[in-house]
């Protein structure tokens, strides 16, 4: 069964033009996108931008990222470690948009505590 993995991360400034630079050129029809995300074990991915309101103090901008997953912790696993060109190529885009580094500091799954369904 297959969840709907929710988490954001934050933009970097110029973060949203490396974004939309990286959805076009790495990720619309791109093979090797498809064969790392079917080996991490995700059938779907939304990614969108939360612009903070300008009147905020601090108006950082974050990304809300959507992962169809039966398994989270293991599919950040293999995007972490996977040795695909394309995989080294995802986790340096992370670090310069995001500032992730899921290499040395895997990301923290989310703990439920809400799951309401009708």
């Amino acid at each position: 069964m297959c969840a709907n993995y929710c988490f954001i991360a934050p933009i970097l400034p110029g973060g949203i033009e490396l974004m939309k630079k990286w959805n076009e050129e790495n990720i619309a029809n791109n093979k090797e996108h498809d064969a790392v995300f079917t080996d991490a074990g995700i059938t779907r991915e939304q990614v969108w931008i939360q612009h903070k309101p300008q009147q905020q103090q601090q108006n950082q901008d974050f990304a809300v990222a959507s992962y169809e997953t039966s398994d989270p912790e293991q599919s950040f696993k293999v995007l972490a470690t996977s040795k695909e060109p394309w995989a080294v190529k995802f986790r340096e885009h992370l670090k310069n948009a995001h500032g992730l580094d899921i290499t040395q500091s895997p990301i923290q799954i989310n703990e439920l505590i809400v799951n309401w369904k009708k």
